[in-house]
């Protein structure tokens, strides 16, 4: 037992060296020391040479910097282009060697021989031969020194793996060389010996997709025994067309094409020096998609202890979720859960064209350990050939000749399938037959609510020539002269009803207006039906009761009814004292128990993933952020333009939030974009990974969208930092500003004199023109709407006003201080919410969806015909607007006020508001209804506006 724990200790403590000593890849930039030619840190026997011409100049005194004996190392014979002389350096042990350095004989200023141009050898244990270095070009040659005392080094780019190394003069003509070397690198603790691979394919008549300067042997198209550029700590540019290190196009990628592979998968196998314990391998790969490239679909991971049978411990297998948003080229790190072996084999399977493979490194500590080779299975291995890998993986299909048991088959796959949708609509039936049977029962007051009588009569709008307002209050806001919209009822069911009202409770709230037929009711008026809240009602628009009396004045509501229910949010701040002392004066009757209200089924309701119901709708540079409904919906992804950051020189900041600004920029790429200015939302330098991913998926829903009337993704910034994305920007900024420097036409007369001075009028616009912007902001959503996504801060503030009008919808509006008091701040948290602006369900439980757009649509179009002047519910505080949305449990909105009607706004516009708002959001329209009833009212609208 303490064996085992001590193993496990000796296992753990060596997982954490590695974490805290060993990079993820060949690091070469610290990776320069002297190896100790110098200093003498490499012995006397481990420098040799093939000759010496005597004794005081033999291999020992080849130190570089170091004046003894005859000064240097000469060979006995002349040097020439044949190049048989050399002295070889022995490292001991593997190195990295990064630069060598020669020098010429000095011999205290009597010497006078050096190498103009020399070649370096190298070996390690696991070459069959000695291998001449060659550089990112090709070029062998080194160049060497043009007097006796300079030293001259070269960097050796790749480096070299290797623990000897022979440095071989040459010369054009015979002539007498000497030489003095030291060697430049650090110790080698990768611990790979050598890769095994397909070699690469040749793209576009270039070698640069081919492994250059591996080392090894190469025999019918299989390398093997050697190191090359998968270890070389290079990593590649994602456009592997760009000469990106002047080594030629591609030169720091492998790839290889599918159609060589016949669906197979390409198979690494690396082998190391010892037996070592693995917890990850780092793949860097391309995912230059629109160039066929992509990383591969999977991987699986087979490990060995003796090279023969990757049988020591079972397969991992690692999946990627396909990007085909961005295309740049990123590091795929696969977790190996501290498995020993000395082999690893990799196959990569293809997920497009092609794959290419820049670095590859692995986490890993000696083992320590004394592991026995596998022995051959009793069952042989699959081999690795074109046959086993398809069977595994069908990477790319292939026919086959039909079968009796493939019939048999599909036959049965077809009966199946038939069956069981009748079996769940058979299950499904009943269900709901048996939940309606357990509604409660309707209490014995609603007894005008006829059981059977069904009888509901359908009004349009278009049907009826009448114009009946809603009935003013005393302070702008309007109630509704009993039901509105949709479906009238006429004694409804009342068991269709999904609430029920309690009995004898009071309804309204004493510090709102109530949307009740009723003037005032007492506690023993009895409650007729709501409308049914299952009524999918959302087309056409019918009107209020005529013969309804006006409602009493906000004074006499309070003075003659009961307290409200306890309210959902705060109490009111001091200013609202004196409504609650009045309150105090009332005394509060004892209110009944509440029926038991049964919960809505699942289906009533645009539910989505909790992931996608986040409270708080800020993104990481204080915008809004698009979110989707159903987040298990796919969406075709989008190639996003990487733009650079040179193109943008901001001119204002517009707005910002935690971790980033957003400032309006003038565009260098106005010409191929069509955008002067553009609108860029930048992350600070230094945020942590987690803001950057949340930075990528706001990318990734904005590249989604494609649609005249909302702000486009022109481009991001990645390759540099800090990132940012480019967005679309209009050059009359925002509609709510727009607004306010406009008066609509009959408001506009002719210009004042005074003082000899005219002053004009603010700019007209005319009724027509604002349905137009209406109906532009009706079809964004209706995109949005179709793509199953949802907005959040739709307002006027969040649209953007170009030339002829045009419309766009942004998201930035909430990082603008501008409009700071349009959101409210809830909990210590401080989550931003614009409630003004959100429907119930989103207030109260957090839901979103297409139809709490269509809320805030009604919510805007207010905006608009009021001309922004006013703030929506402007009388009422934060806290009194939450309260009055609270009113939305009771299931139909009673006790709710509404924004009233604006003053230039006809009858049938204000109707489609107020449908907007209803209760039940089921009931809403859709937005491809409401820019259809937008476009009806502005047919034969051409543009009056003058820019």
């Amino acid at each position: 037992m303490t064996g085992g724990v001590m193993d496990h200790l000796h296992i753990f403590l060596l997982l954490f060296l590695s974490f805290t000593t060993q990079g993820l890849a060949l690091d070469t930039g610290l990776c320069s020391s002297a190896l100790g030619m110098q200093s003498g840190a490499i012995p006397d026997d481990h420098i040799t040479a093939s000759s010496f011409f005597d004794d005081i100049v033999k291999a020992i005194y080849a130190r570089a910097h170091v004046e003894v004996g005859g000064g240097a190392w000469c060979p006995r014979n002349m040097v020439n282009r044949e190049g048989k002389e050399f002295i070889e350096v022995n490292l001991d042990h593997v190195h990295v060697v990064t630069k060598v350095e020669v020098q010429g004989r000095f011999g205290n200023g009597k010497g006078q021989e050096f190498t103009e141009q020399y070649k370096l050898h190298y070996w390690r244990p696991g070459l069959q031969h000695w291998v001449t270095y060659k550089d990112g070009h090709g070029n062998e040659m080194l160049e060497g020194n043009s007097n006796t005392y300079l030293a001259k080094s070269a960097t050796l780019r790749p480096p070299v793996i290797a623990s000897r190394v022979r440095f071989v003069p040459y010369s054009r003509q015979p002539r007498t060389v000497c030489m003095r070397v030291e060697v430049f690198g650090c110790n080698y603790t990768e611990g790979v010996v050598s890769y095994s691979m397909p070699e690469g394919n040749t793209r576009g008549g270039s070698d640069g997709l081919h492994d250059l300067i591996y080392d090894g042997s190469l025999e019918d198209g299989w390398l093997y025994g050697g190191l090359g550029q998968l270890i070389d700590g290079e990593i590649g540019h994602t456009n592997f067309r760009v000469d990106a290190l002047g080594l030629d196009r591609g030169y720091e990628w492998v790839g290889w094409k599918n159609d060589s592979f016949q669906g197979r998968p390409v198979e690494i196998i690396f082998e190391f020096d010892d037996i070592r314990i693995f917890s990850s391998i780092h793949i860097y790969t391309n995912n230059f998609f629109t160039k066929d490239t992509q990383v591969f679909s999977h991987a699986v991971i087979s490990f060995s202890i003796g090279g023969e049978y990757f049988t020591a411990h079972p397969e991992v297998y690692y999946e990627y979720v396909p990007d085909r948003i961005f295309d740049n080229a990123r590091n795929i790190t696969i977790k190996l859960e501290n498995i020993p072996a000395k082999f690893i084999k990799i196959e990569l399977f293809f997920a497009l064209r092609w794959i290419m493979i820049s670095d590859v490194a692995f986490v890993s500590v000696p083992c320590g350990c004394n592991l026995t080779e596998e022995i051959q299975p009793t069952i042989a291995p699959i081999p690795t050939n074109a046959s086993t890998s398809s069977v595994r993986v069908p990477i790319v299909p292939t026919q086959s000749e039909p079968s009796d048991p493939l019939l048999v088959g599909l036959v049965t796959l077809g009966i199946v399938f038939c069956i069981i949708p009748l079996v769940l609509g058979v299950l499904y039936y009943r269900s709901r037959m048996l939940n309606k049977t357990k509604l409660p029962k309707t209490p014995p007051t609603l007894s005008n609510c006829s059981l059977n009588d069904t009888k509901k009569v359908s009004m349009k709008m278009k049907d009826l020539h009448i114009n009946m307002n809603l009935s003013p209050m005393s302070n702008g806001y309007s109630i509704a002269n009993g039901k509105l919209y949709g479906h009238v009822t006429m004694d409804d069911d009342a068991t269709t009803s999904m609430y029920h009202e309690p009995y004898k409770m009071p309804l309204h709230n004493p510090g709102y207006y109530t949307l009740n037929h009723n003037a005032v009711v007492g506690p023993d008026t009895p409650l007729k039906c709501p409308l049914p809240i299952d009524t999918d009602d959302s087309i056409d628009y019918a009107v209020p009761q005529i013969n309804a009396a006006p409602p009493p004045s906000f004074s006499e509501v309070i003075k003659s009814i009961s307290p409200p229910p306890v309210p959902l949010t705060k109490p009111p701040n001091s200013r609202h004292n004196s409504i609650r002392s009045i309150l105090r004066q009332t005394p509060t009757p004892p209110i009944p128990p509440m029926p038991v209200i049964p919960p809505p089924p699942e289906q009533e309701y645009y539910m989505a993933p909790k992931m996608c119901l986040a409270s708080n709708i800020q993104g990481v540079t204080g915008t809004s952020i698009y979110a989707f409904v159903d987040c298990t919906m796919q969406h075709k992804e989008i190639h996003v333009q990487e733009i650079t950051s040179h193109c943008l020189h901001p001119i204002n900041k517009l707005g910002e939030g935690a971790f980033g600004v957003v400032q309006l920029c003038k565009f260098d790429n106005s010409i191929k974009y069509n955008r002067r200015h553009v609108v860029v939302k930048t992350l600070n330098m230094g945020v942590t990974e987690e803001v950057k991913e949340k930075f990528l998926q706001e990318v990734k829903l904005l590249s989604i969208l494609d649609d005249p009337n909302i702000a486009k993704l022109i481009g991001v910034v990645t390759q540099s930092e800090p990132h940012a994305m480019v967005l679309e920007y209009m050059d009359y900024g925002d509609l709510y500003q727009f607004l306010k420097h406009h008066v609509t036409e009959e408001g506009s007369g002719s210009p004042h004199i005074l003082a000899n001075k005219i002053i004009n009028r603010p700019p007209t616009i005319s009724y027509g023109a604002l349905v137009h912007i209406a109906a532009q902001i009706a079809a964004g959503m209706k995109h949005l709407e179709s793509v199953n996504l949802v907005h959040r801060d739709l307002s006027a503030r969040n649209c953007l006003v170009g030339f002829g009008l045009d419309i766009k919808i942004s998201d930035f509006g909430m990082s603008r201080s501008l409009y700071s008091n349009e959101y409210y701040k809830v909990g210590e948290s401080h989550t931003l919410l614009p409630i003004r602006w959100m429907s119930c369900e989103s207030i109260l439980q957090g839901r979103f969806s297409s139809k709490s757009d269509v809320w805030a649509f009604g919510v805007t179009l207010w905006e608009i015909f009021t001309m922004a002047r006013r703030r929506p519910y402007d009388e009422l505080s934060n806290e009194e607007v939450l309260e009055n949305i609270s009113h939305c449990h009771l299931g139909d909105g009673s006790g709710m006020s509404m924004l009233p009607q604006p003053a230039i706004c006809p009858r049938d516009m204000y109707d489609m508001m107020t449908a907007c708002w209803r209760a039940n959001e089921k009931q809403r329209p859709p937005f491809w209804d409401v820019q259809m009833f937008l476009q009806r009212k502005n047919l034969g609208y051409t543009l009056d506006y003058v820019n």
